[in-house]
């Protein structure tokens, strides 16, 4: 770790608050979502690693400004259209450091031979094309040429965008002038191998310049899970994630148990899992089954989760869903879990969702006792107690016999077992059980189907979802599945998968999965885009500009809306189309107007007169 200690703010949107950091690794990530401050708190960056041992340039997201195939204004770098001008390469390269642009990465290219060879056996070994720097007429001209052929070209006008950010990332990449490098946005024009490429690249040059002058310390703004590498808890340190109106956070500490189930699920840690970095909301599920029928489903229900920064990502279990959970409230990001009713006898996500302070304060503010976990461990030993009791008594009816066999099936190494099913058969047999069980045994049946509900309660209150038939198997629709045991769970997730994908009405995914849908959408935060509201207010204001064009008398046709300029018809036309205009001799009318299908599904009519106003006005 390299060892200096940053403060930034940046009062426009942090306020009064700061951020602080000492220990820094070679390569170090800055993300979050469009908007959250991650360019400002770049430049502060490039202020504070300069001097005492550091040299940085950043380099901005806008940085192939002057190397575009059209360019507009001056310098930029410079007008590079004729080249660069001989006589101003100084000129051009602090212009192009003091604002972020790779431009002068042409000049390096021309002053340092090294970095040259380098870029130029990247260009020739794996795009077959070299690079030539020309001189001419007073101009420095980079140039391109395909080996192949022997064309040759003029780099900024011909070549296409993701090689010249190639070209100019690795430049100074390569360059020894500078050992601290902000590089925002990298992935911009790359393809992912590209980005991978880079990437491995970087890795061979980054460590501590102080110690070695030969490494070079990077940070990397980014929004491609690509660009995140992460091999160690060390590198899980080195992320730094920045949210709306929030100081940028990092995780600082973590305890053995995260540790050791971090270092487990490092290994399988893919681009998938890695959007949570980038997510304002992302929703943890245990499994792919998971992740994929729900997604679909609100795919089919026409909701578009990316709208309030959600994603669905499948971790692989409980005690991963506890981890994610903490990684996500040290870094400020607010996380959703949706997991299956086991979660609440298993598992690390038991442990800190019973710790966390919105589920302990929903316990005491109702009376239910003093702390989340105290509570589910006297619903176990209740549960434990009517199992004990069932086991124990002869049973007549057949779905309580079921359950009792289920029962018995429970090693004494399985109490969660035994304890999710006793539960699973007091939620589904409720009145079959309230007729088994007498006195203070049917009274502790009540109270743990009660405490149950308050226990999910208080779960919800730490946004974690527990589903109450048990797994995500117990809401198909196209299998049927025992509730006390799932079995053939692969067939039966591409039965209802490849069901799903065949549905087109909304109403049909409401109606067959409503309770799962009720879940998440309590779940996952939902941004509506309402056109129609939109569209009221545009509609209205045409509306009043046709009852003032017959109050002056300037439209007494149909044929006068169409034309007259007031009006503008031909774009409002574009929404709506005129149905029928009446104007009777006082001025009094009565028109109909049809809205586009396009845009309002149920494509409406709308009549209106001289009396209609915007309070009374809708559609």
């Amino acid at each position: 770790m390299i060892q200096k200690d940053i403060s930034i703010s940046i009062p426009v949107l942090w306020g009064e608050d700061k951020f602080t950091k000492s220990q820094w690794g070679d390569i170090n990530y800055l993300v979050g979502p469009n908007g959250t401050g991650k360019s400002l708190f770049a430049e502060e960056l490039k202020k504070k690693f300069t001097g005492n041992g550091f040299n940085s340039r950043y380099l901005s997201a806008e940085r192939l400004v002057g190397l575009e195939k059209h360019q507009e204004g001056r310098f930029g770098g410079g007008n590079l259209m004729r080249g660069f001008d001989i006589s101003l390469l100084s000129d051009y390269k602090t212009r192009a450091e003091n604002t972020g642009l790779s431009s002068s990465g042409i000049i390096i290219l021309k002053e340092r031979l090294d970095v040259r060879i380098r870029v130029e056996a990247l260009l020739s070994d794996i795009f077959n094309k070299t690079i030539r720097l020309v001189e001419e007429g007073g101009y420095l001209k980079p140039k391109m040429q395909t080996l192949n052929s022997g064309d040759e070209y003029s780099l900024g006008e011909s070549e296409c965008h993701g090689l010249k950010e190639l070209i100019t990332l690795l430049t100074f990449l390569y360059d020894p002038a500078k050992n601290c490098i902000i590089f925002d946005e990298p992935e911009l024009h790359l393809h992912p191998q590209y980005q991978a490429f880079f990437l491995e690249e970087l890795n061979k040059v980054a460590g501590n310049p102080i110690e070695d002058p030969s490494k070079k310390i990077f940070f990397i703004i980014t929004h491609s899970p690509y660009f995140i590498d992460i091999k160690t808890l060390d590198d899980l340190r080195n992320i730094i994630v920045f949210s709306q109106e929030k100081v940028a956070t990092y995780v600082e500490t973590l305890d053995d148990n995260d540790q050791y189930i971090l270092k487990r699920f490092l290994p399988r840690f893919n681009t998938h899992h890695k959007q949570f970095f980038f997510s304002s909301n992302p929703v943890f599920v245990e499994g792919y089954t998971d992740q994929q029928i729900i997604t679909l489903i609100f795919e089919k229900l026409g909701i578009n989760i990316g709208a309030a920064g959600s994603c669905i990502i499948d971790v692989g279990g409980k005690d991963e869903l506890g981890v994610f959970f903490r990684l996500c409230k040290a870094l400020n990001i607010d996380c959703r879990i949706i997991a299956d009713l086991d979660a609440l006898f298993r598992g690390r996500l038991r442990q800190v969702i019973s710790e966390d302070p919105r589920s302990i304060s929903y316990i005491q503010n109702n009376g239910i006792g003093a702390n989340t976990s105290a509570e589910i461990g006297d619903l176990e030993a209740k549960l434990s107690s009517l199992a004990d009791i069932l086991l124990s008594n002869e049973v007549h009816d057949s779905e309580i016999l079921d359950l009792k066999n289920t029962l018995q099936l429970c090693t004494s190494e399985e109490t969660h077992r035994l304890r999710v099913s006793m539960l699973l058969g007091a939620l589904k047999l409720k009145a079959e059980l309230r007729s088994f069980y007498q006195g203070e045994d049917l009274a502790t049946l009540n109270l743990i189907i009660g405490r149950v509900d308050q226990l999910l309660s208080a779960f919800r209150e730490a946004n974690t979802f527990i589903l109450p038939r048990g797994e995500i198997e117990h809401y198909y629709t196209k299998s049927d599945t025992n509730y006390l045991k799932v079995t053939n769970k692969d067939s039966s997730f591409h039965r209802e998968r490849d069901y799903l994908l065949q549905i087109a009405n909304p109403e049909i995914v409401e109606n067959e999965y409503g309770d799962l849908v009720k879940i998440l959408k309590q779940a996952v935060p939902v941004v509506e885009l309402d056109l129609k509201k939109h569209m009221k207010y545009e509609v209205f204001e045409w509306i009043h500009k046709i009852q003032t064009g017959i109050a002056r008398k300037e439209i007494i046709s149909e044929e006068d809306v169409r034309r007259n300029t007031k009006i503008n018809y031909i774009l409002y036309s574009q929404i709506f189309e005129l149905v029928k205009l009446t104007i009777n001799t006082d001025l009094t009318f009565e028109c109909v107007i049809g809205i586009d299908n396009s845009l309002i599904s149920e494509s409406p009519r709308i009549e209106f007169n001289q009396a209609t106003n915007i309070h009374t006005f809708d559609f």
